[in-house]
């Protein structure tokens, strides 16, 4: 018995066709007793590619396709992460050392309000929207002038690659305009550090964050919001989470959903993380680390395994 795990969305039928290697690809992971996405809505796009592409029966009702007499059933596994490890470091000593030394490096006081984003530096991510709602942000809400930082770490990827390159220029071009439009001498409201932070160092960051932003325009799940959620030890914090992504289908009720190709709405849901009532922030995380808990990556691995030795 195999089983296949695909963790990035996959494309509705339109955008698939243009693979020209599309009939092989899909032949191939149709020799899989199970395919496995995040969520059931990547699923259907796979069924819709396969009816559309291959001679083959689909049965939608039981989510399962059957090529060549061997039968695929499509189900929905929605990743995780180790929870307890995660909120275990975040609540280390080590962690609570490192949260003095970004203070002190970065000069953010306690009167400071800080907004944290971790990503690849990749075009799915939706970055030049983001730095963009934090420019609308302090032109909508000018009283956070000096009193408030947004912290972006970029992973460096595809540096090789002319449009990836081009997405870093952009988004060089685009912190420097909103530092030298709001800035002065002794603050900058963003703060971009290109480079790989070890999850021990992010733990840190996220500990300090009056909020974290998942704007991703288009993901498959997204770990970042996950691991936030698991490092709010101290039940605080307030997740703004991208509708278009696997995550939004699990944390609908206690993160705040945004579109990030609108940002306006994302300027508006930054100032009401900021203003959010004190119960409601723990109340809101309460319930997210009880879900991320109760659904870590042992979990979903157990369920792949279950599924599939249900087959025999």
């Amino acid at each position: 018995m195999i089983a296949q795990f695909w963790h990035i969305p996959w494309p509705n039928p339109e955008v698939f066709r243009i693979c020209p290697w599309k009939q092989d690809i899909l032949r191939g992971m149709l020799g899989n007793d199970i395919m496995g996405f995040h969520i059931r809505y990547h699923g259907d796009n796979f069924i819709a590619t396969v009816d559309r592409e291959l001679e083959a029966r689909v049965d939608r009702e039981r989510s399962a396709i059957v090529y060549r007499r061997h039968v695929t059933k499509i189900r929905a596994f929605p990743i995780s992460i180790d929870f307890e490890s995660v909120a275990r470091e975040a609540a280390s000593p080590a962690t609570n050392e490192r949260i003095g030394r970004i203070r002190k490096q970065f000069k953010l006081g306690k009167n400071i309000i800080l907004g944290v984003g971790a990503d690849r530096i990749d075009y799915t991510k939706g970055l030049p929207e983001r730095i963009e709602a934090v420019d609308r942000f302090l032109t909508r809400y000018p009283e956070y002038c000096g009193r408030f930082v947004f912290f972006q770490a970029g992973v460096p990827s595809r540096t090789h690659v002319a449009e990836y390159k081009r997405l870093n220029e952009e988004l060089d071009a685009r912190v420097q305009a909103v530092n030298e439009k709001y800035g002065t001498p002794d603050w900058r409201p963003v703060i971009f550090l290109r480079e790989h932070l070890p999850l021990s160092e992010l733990l840190a960051w996220y500990r300090i964050a009056r909020f974290v932003i998942v704007s991703s325009l288009h993901d498959g799940m997204n770990l970042v919001a996950k691991e936030f959620v698991a490092s709010r030890v101290d039940g605080e914090g307030v997740l703004l989470l991208s509708r278009f992504t696997g995550a939004a289908r699990q944390f609908h009720h206690d993160a705040v959903l945004i579109n990030p190709y609108a940002p306006d709405d994302l300027a508006d849901a930054m100032q009401r993380a900021l203003t959010m009532e004190p119960a409601e922030v723990r109340r809101r995380m309460t319930r997210l680390r009880e879900h991320v808990r109760e659904n870590n990556v042992y979990k979903w691995a157990a369920d792949i395994i279950r599924k599939l030795s249900k087959l025999r």
